[in-house]
C-alpha cells in the first residue's frame, strides 16, 4: 500500500524541483553518431565522447594524438566484453559516456550479438505495423513465466509488475504465467517461488521462456541453477530484461529511504540482498543449464539520454562507472548468453514501445530456438 506521506506537497515538490534542477544541468557537448547499427543524437559528457562517437567510430580520424589513445583501448582488448573493473578505468581515463560508448561496440563486435541485433530489428519492424491491427499470432507451442521486479505490488508507475509486457504477450498469442513473488523479499527466498512456478509447468506440454526485469534476474538465475538441468529440461529460453544480477549500487549507497518515502517500509533482509557484496557472491554460484538460451536484453544510456526518472539514481552512480540507473551496465551480462542492447535507454527501457519491443523480442527468441543453424529469420505472416 503507498504511503500516505506520499500526498504531503512540499516535500515532493522539492524533490521533483531537485531532479528537474540535476536534468537541465547536465547540458553535455551536442553529438550524433551510429554504434553497432543504432543511431543516436545526445549529449556527451565529454570531448573525448564526442569525437568517439561522431567521429572515430565513423571512420574520421582526424586527432592523431586522441587516435592512438582509442586505439590502444581496443588493442590491449583480450577479446572478451569489458567487466566491470574495465569500464571503471575507461571512465577515469576518458569519460563515463566513452566507456558505455565502448561497451556498446564491444557487444556488437560479438558476432552473435550482431546476427541477433538483425533478427530484433527484423522482427520489430514487423511487429511495429501488425501488433496494433491484432495481427500477431504466436506459436501454441510456448508459455512465458513472467517473473516480476522489487516492490511490484507498490511501484507500479514504473512497471515493476510487468504489465504492459505481459499484457502485449497476451495479445499476441502466448499464455503468460504471473508469479507472484515477496515485492521486497530476499532474492534467495523469492528464487525459491520461482523455482517452485518452473516445476508447475514442467508437464503441460508447453516450451517455457522465463521473462525476468531487474531484482528478479538473480532470482531466476539461481533457481535455474538450484534446479539444474534434470527438471529444467522444459525451459528453452531465459529473457533476462536490464538483470541485477550481481547486485546494485543503490543498495549499498543507501539511496533506499527517499524511495521509502514514496512506498513505504521496506524489508532490509531484501535490500541487504540486493547489495554488492551479496550480489557479487551469489553471482559466483550461478549454473544455468547450457540447454536454456539466455538473453541479455538492457539499456546503454548516455548521460544526455538519462530520463528524468532516473538521473537521481544515475548521477551519483557514475562514480562507479557506466549505469543505467540502477545497475552497473557489465553486471547485467550472464556470461555465454546473447546481448541485445538499446542504445540511448536507461533502466526504464522507454526508448521504443514497451509491448511492441517484448513481443518483437518474443518472436525473435522463438525463430532463434527453432534455427539454431542462422536460417533466415521468418517473422509471423512474414
Amino acid at each position: 500500500m503507498v504511503d500516505k506521506n506520499i500526498c504531503n506537497g512540499p516535500q515532493v515538490i522539492i524533490t521533483l524541483l531537485s531532479g528537474l534542477l540535476l536534468l537541465t544541468s547536465c547540458a553535455g557537448l551536442p553529438v550524433r553518431g551510429m554504434v553497432g547499427g543504432q543511431t543516436i543524437e545526445t549529449r556527451v559528457d565529454s570531448e573525448v565522447a564526442r569525437y568517439y562517437l561522431g567521429s572515430y567510430l565513423a571512420g574520421k580520424h582526424s586527432d592523431a594524438m586522441l587516435d592512438a589513445r582509442i586505439d590502444s583501448v581496443y588493442q590491449s582488448a583480450d577479446g572478451s566484453l569489458p567487466d566491470r573493473n574495465d569500464l571503471k578505468q575507461l571512465s577515469d581515463d576518458f569519460s563515463v559516456d566513452f566507456a558505455a560508448l565502448y561497451f556498446a561496440d564491444q557487444i556488437d563486435r560479438v558476432p552473435i550479438n550482431r546476427r541477433f541485433r538483425s533478427a530484433f530489428e527484423q522482427a520489430y519492424e514487423y511487429v511495429s505495423k501488425a501488433f496494433p491491427e491484432g495481427q500477431v499470432k504466436l506459436s501454441t507451442d510456448y508459455e512465458v513465466l513472467v517473473v516480476p521486479t522489487y516492490l511490484y505490488t507498490r511501484w507500479l508507475a514504473a512497471g515493476a509488475d510487468m504489465a504492459v509486457p505481459r499484457e502485449a504477450l497476451q495479445k499476441a498469442g502466448l499464455t503468460c504465467h504471473f508469479v507472484e513473488t515477496d515485492d521486497d523479499g530476499p532474492v534467495e527466498e523469492n528464487a525459491d517461488i520461482v523455482v517452485a512456478a518452473i516445476r508447475a509447468h514442467a508437464k503441460n506440454g508447453r516450451r517455457l521462456i522465463i521473462l525476468s526485469a531487474s531484482k528478479s534476474g538473480p532470482e531466476v538465475a539461481l533457481a535455474l541453477t538450484k534446479l539444474g538441468p534434470a527438471e529444467t529440461s522444459h525451459v528453452v529460453a531465459w529473457i533476462n530484461a536490464v538483470g541485477a544480477l550481481q547486485g546494485t549500487p543503490l543498495a549499498d549507497e543507501r539511496l533506499f529511504p527517499e524511495l521509502e518515502f514514496l512506498v513505504g517500509g521496506m524489508d532490509p533482509v531484501g535490500r541487504e540482498s540486493m547489495t554488492m557484496a551479496v550480489g557479487r557472491q551469489r553471482f559466483i554460484s550461478f549454473r544455468v543449464p547450457d540447454h536454456i538460451l539466455v538473453v541479455n536484453y538492457f539499456g546503454i544510456p548516455i548521460s544526455g539520454s538519462v530520463t528524468f526518472w532516473m538521473r537521481r539514481s544515475y548521477s551519483p552512480l557514475r562514480k562507479y562507472g557506466p549505469n543505467d540507473g540502477n545497475v552497473l551496465l557489465a553486471d547485467m551480462v550472464f556470461p555465454g548468453g546473447v546481448t541485445l542492447t538499446q542504445l540511448g535507454s536507461d533502466h526504464f527501457m522507454r526508448n521504443r514501445p514497451l509491448g511492441i519491443a517484448t513481443v518483437a523480442l518474443a518472436i525473435t527468441v522463438i525463430n532463434w530456438l527453432e534455427k539454431p543453424d542462422g536460417e533466415s529469420i521468418q517473422v509471423p505472416g512474414g
